[in-house]
C-alpha cells in the first residue's frame, strides 16, 4: 500500500503528457484543415509566392523594361541612366539595388504578350482572356482597350502594329485590326491543337503550328501557301525512308510546334517544338534551311534580332540561347533561372539581353560573358509549386491528423505511430525542400527570411509536436494494450518499438535525401538535360542486370568448387584451387577483362564483349568468394559430421543435407556484399564497348560536356539497385534463420 501514491502520481504524469500530445495533434490537424479549406476557396492566408513572368519588352528609348505576369499585372522598371554592362570584380547580384518599378493593373488574365509602339513609346499588352490594353507608361493608365476571342494561347503583331494574329482554344487562327479592333478573317480548321502563331513583319504571311506541322497562309487572300512537314537533309531525297537509308537526317519536328517567328525580311521562319529542336524554314522553297539543337526542354519562344543575323531561343530547360545565322549554331548560353524561361528580347543596350521566367524574375544579361548583371522579381516569394504543395499537404495531414487524434483519445497504439509518421515525414519534404531552395536565391539573408519565415515557424511547430509525441510517458502509454496479458503486452511492445524505430529511420533517410538534393542543386545541374537523356541512359540498365546476374551465378559455382578444392585432401585439387585463388586475387580485374577480350583473340578465340565481361567478372569474384564458402563450410561443427555418419549417411549426403544448407545461411551476408560489389564493378565492361549503363552515361556526358548529370543518373540506378538487393538479402537471411530461432 505504501507504493500506491507513487503509482498514482506516475499515472497522473502519463495522463498529463498524453493529454498535451493529444491537444497538439488535434490543434495541428484542425488548423491544417482550416488553412487548406480557405486556400482552395481563395482565402487570403497562404505562403508568399512569386508570380510567373510570361512576357517582356524593352522600350524604344532603351531605358525601360516591361514584364507581364501570371497575376495579370504589367510591371515597368526604369533603368538608371548610369547603368552599364561593365561589372566590377566585387559585384554581388544579391546586394545590387533594385530599380524603380511601376505597376499597371487591370488585366483579368495572365499577360502573355507585350510590345512597345516604336514612335509613341506606348505599351500594348495582351492577356490570356483576349483583352488588349494600350497604355501610356508616363500616366500609368490605359488609353484604350479591345477584346478578341479568348482564351488565347499566343499572339503576334506586324512590324507597324497595324495587325495582330492570335490563336486560341478553338485552334483557329484569327487576324485582327489593331486600330479598329475588328476581326479581319479566320484561317485554318480546328483539326489539330495550335500553340503558336507568327505574323511576318509586313503582315503578309501568317504561320501557325498544327501539331508537329506548320501551316503558312497569305494574310490578304487567306490561301494556304505552305504546309511545312519536313524534308531530307539532302534535297535530292524526297521521302523519309529514302533519307534514312542514305544515312541522311530527316529534318522535321516530331512533337507539337510551340514557338514561331519570322525573320525581319520575311525570308525565314524559325520554329521551335516540344521535341526541343529549332528549325529554320526557307519560305521561298518550303524546305528546312538549317536546324539547331541544344535545348533540353520544349522551346517556349523565338525572336530574331533586328538585322536577322541571330535568334534568341528560350526553353523549359531554364536556359536561353543565341543562335547564329545562317546555320543556327549556338553562340551563347545563358543559364541561371530557377524555372522555365518564357520569353527573351534584345536590349536594353547593344551588349545586353533581357529574359522573363516562370521563376518570377526578369534578368538582364551581359552578352560577352553570359552572366547576369541585374535581376528583378515580380514579387518576392517561394516558387508557386511550393504554395500548392503545402496546401495539398495541409489538406491530407488535416484529415489524417484528426483520425490520429481520435485514435490517441482512445489509447489506440496505431494512432501514435500514425501521428509520428505524419508529422515527421511530410514536413521534411514539404518544408525542407523550399527552405533549402530559398538559400540558393541571390538575395541577402534578411530578404530570404522575409520569404521563408512561415516555413521556419511551421518547422518549429512540428518539432515541438514531435517532441511531445516522443516523450517517454507518451510512448510507453501507446506501446502495448494494458488489458492484454503480460506476454501479449511484451510482444506488442516489441512490434511497436520496431515500427517506431522504422519511422525514425525513414525520417532520417528522407532528411538526408533532401539535404543531398540541395547539395547537388549547388552544382547547377541541368535537370532538363537529365530528363532528356534519362531513357537513353537507362536503356543500358537491362544489360547491366544481365551481366551482373550471369556473373554472380558463375561466381557462386566457381566459389563452391574452389572451396571444395581448398578443403580437399587431394593434393591436385587443392593445388589447382590454391593456384586459381592466388592468380586471380593477385591481378587487377581490369587487366583480366582485357585478357579475356583482347588476349584470347591471339589464340584464335574470339568472344563477344558481353560474354567476355561475364567470364571475367565471374572468374574474378569466384576466387574471392571461394574463401567465403570455405569459411562457411568449416564453421559447421565436427559433431554434426559424426552424427550424420552415425545415422548411416555417406560423406556426399552429409555435405548435401547437413553441411551445405547451414553453410549457405552463414555465407549469405558476405555473398550479398560480393554481389553488390559485382554490380558496381560490372561498369568496367564499358571499356569493351558494351552499351551498358556506364558506357551510355559516359558517351552522352562527353558529347555534351555534362558528365556530372549523366553519371548521377547512372549512380542513382546503382544505388537503387543496391538498396533493393539489400532488402531482399535481409528477407532471405530472416527466412534462412527461422530454423535456428526455433
Amino acid at each position: 500500500m505504501a507504493g500506491r501514491p507513487d503509482d498514482t502520481a506516475a499515472a497522473d504524469r502519463v495522463t498529463g503528457a498524453s493529454r498535451t500530445a493529444l491537444i497538439l495533434v488535434a490543434a495541428t490537424a484542425a488548423l491544417s484543415l482550416l488553412f487548406a479549406i480557405q486556400y482552395y476557396l481563395g482565402g487570403p492566408i497562404r505562403l508568399p509566392v512569386i508570380s510567373e513572368v510570361l512576357s517582356v519588352a524593352v522600350s524604344p528609348d532603351q531605358r525601360s523594361i516591361a514584364a507581364g505576369s501570371q497575376d495579370g499585372m504589367v510591371r515597368v522598371w526604369n533603368m538608371p541612366a548610369a547603368f552599364s554592362s561593365a561589372i566590377l570584380a566585387e559585384f554581388d547580384l544579391a546586394r545590387a539595388p533594385t530599380w524603380p518599378v511601376q505597376g499597371l493593373t487591370g488585366h483579368r488574365g495572365a499577360v502573355i504578350e507585350l510590345v512597345y509602339e516604336p514612335e509613341s513609346g506606348d505599351l500594348i499588352s495582351v492577356d490570356s482572356q483576349g483583352e488588349v490594353r494600350f497604355w501610356d507608361p508616363a500616366q500609368g493608365k490605359p488609353t484604350r482597350s479591345m477584346t478578341i476571342d479568348g482564351p488565347v494561347s499566343d499572339v503576334d503583331f506586324s512590324r507597324d502594329l497595324s495587325t495582330m494574329a492570335s490563336v486560341g482554344t478553338d485552334n483557329r487562327v484569327a487576324l485582327w485590326s489593331v486600330e479598329t479592333g475588328q476581326l479581319i478573317g479566320r484561317l485554318g480548321s480546328p483539326a489539330s491543337a495550335r500553340w503558336a502563331v507568327a505574323l511576318s513583319g509586313d503582315g503578309v504571311l501568317i504561320a501557325a503550328g498544327m501539331g508537329s506541322h506548320i501551316q503558312v497562309w497569305d494574310a490578304q487572300t487567306g490561301t494556304l501557301v505552305w504546309e511545312l512537314a519536313g524534308n531530307c537533309e539532302s534535297q535530292a531525297l524526297e521521302t523519309e525512308d529514302e533519307c534514312l537509308q542514305d544515312d541522311k537526317s530527316w529534318l522535321a519536328h516530331t512533337k507539337a510546334v510551340t514557338a514561331l517567328a519570322f525573320s525581319p525580311d520575311g525570308a525565314l521562319l524559325a520554329s521551335g517544338s516540344a521535341d526541343t529542336t529549332v528549325l529554320f524554314w526557307n519560305i521561298q522553297t518550303g524546305k528546312v534551311a538549317s536546324s539547331s539543337e541544344g535545348h533540353w526542354g520544349p522551346i517556349t519562344s523565338l525572336q530574331f534580332d533586328p538585322e536577322g543575323r541571330a535568334v534568341l531561343s528560350t526553353g523549359a530547360d531554364n536556359v536561353l540561347k543565341t543562335l547564329r545565322l545562317p546555320g543556327g549554331k549556338s553562340s551563347g548560353t545563358y543559364g541561371g533561372h530557377f524555372g522555365a524561361v518564357e520569353r527573351a528580347t534584345w536590349g536594353p543596350l547593344d551588349t545586353m539581353l533581357v529574359s522573363a521566367s516562370s521563376d518570377g524574375t526578369i534578368r538582364v544579361w551581359e552578352t560577352a560573358n553570359q552572366y547576369t548583371i541585374h535581376m528583378e522579381w515580380s514579387r518576392l516569394g517561394l516558387q508557386r509549386v511550393w504554395g500548392r504543395t503545402l496546401a495539398g499537404w495541409m489538406l491530407v495531414s488535416g484529415i489524417l491528423g484528426l483520425v490520429a487524434a481520435w485514435g490517441l483519445s482512445r489509447i489506440e497504439r496505431w494512432s501514435h505511430i500514425l501521428a509520428m509518421a505524419l508529422f515527421m515525414l511530410g514536413p521534411i519534404v514539404v518544408i525542407g525542400l523550399p527552405l533549402f531552395e530559398v538559400l540558393g536565391y541571390p538575395l541577402v539573408t534578411v530578404t530570404r527570411l522575409r520569404i521563408s519565415w512561415p516555413l521556419i515557424l511551421l518547422a518549429v511547430w512540428y518539432t515541438a509536436l514531435l517532441v511531445a509525441l516522443m516523450r517517454e510517458p507518451v510512448a510507453l502509454l501507446y506501446e502495448a494494450p494494458r488489458s492484454a496479458r503480460l506476454a501479449e503486452q511484451l510482444q506488442a511492445s516489441q512490434r511497436t518499438i520496431r515500427l517506431r524505430f522504422g519511422v525514425y529511420g525513414v525520417g532520417v533517410w528522407i532528411g538526408l535525401l533532401v539535404l543531398l538534393f540541395t547539395v547537388l542543386r549547388r552544382f547547377k545541374l541541368d535537370v532538363a538535360f537529365m530528363g532528356h537523356f534519362f531513357s537513353f541512359i537507362m536503356g543500358g540498365a537491362s544489360i547491366t542486370l544481365y551481366i551482373s546476374a550471369a556473373s554472380i551465378a558463375l561466381a557462386v559455382v566457381l566459389a563452391l568448387l574452389g572451396a571444395l578444392g581448398r578443403l580437399s585432401r587431394n593434393p591436385i585439387a587443392n593445388g589447382i584451387s590454391s593456384f586459381y585463388i592466388s592468380l586471380i586475387r593477385g591481378t587487377p580485374l581490369l587487366v583480366q577483362i582485357f585478357v579475356w577480350y583482347l588476349g584470347l583473340p591471339q589464340l584464335g578465340i574470339r568472344l563477344e564483349a558481353e560474354l567476355a565481361g561475364i567470364l571475367a567478372l565471374g572468374v574474378n569474384y569466384g576466387a574471392y568468394m571461394t574463401e567465403v564458402f570455405r569459411a562457411g563450410i568449416q564453421a559447421i561443427g565436427k559433431g554434426q559430421h559424426e552424427a550424420a555418419h552415425a545415422l548411416g549417411m555417406t560423406r556426399g549426403q552429409t555435405f548435401r543435407r547437413i553441411v551445405l544448407p547451414q553453410a549457405f545461411r552463414i555465407v549469405i551476408p558476405p555473398i550479398g556484399n560480393e554481389f553488390i560489389a559485382m554490380m558496381k564493378d560490372s561498369s568496367l565492361v564499358y571499356v569493351m564497348g558494351v552499351w551498358e549503363l556506364t558506357f551510355r552515361a559516359n558517351k552522352v556526358g562527353r558529347q555534351n560536356f555534362r558528365a556530372m548529370e549523366t553519371f548521377l543518373i547512372a549512380a542513382a540506378f546503382y544505388w537503387v539497385l543496391t538498396v533493393a538487393f539489400q532488402f531482399l538479402q535481409g528477407k532471405l537471411e530472416t527466412r534462412m534463420a527461422r530454423g535456428e530461432r526455433k
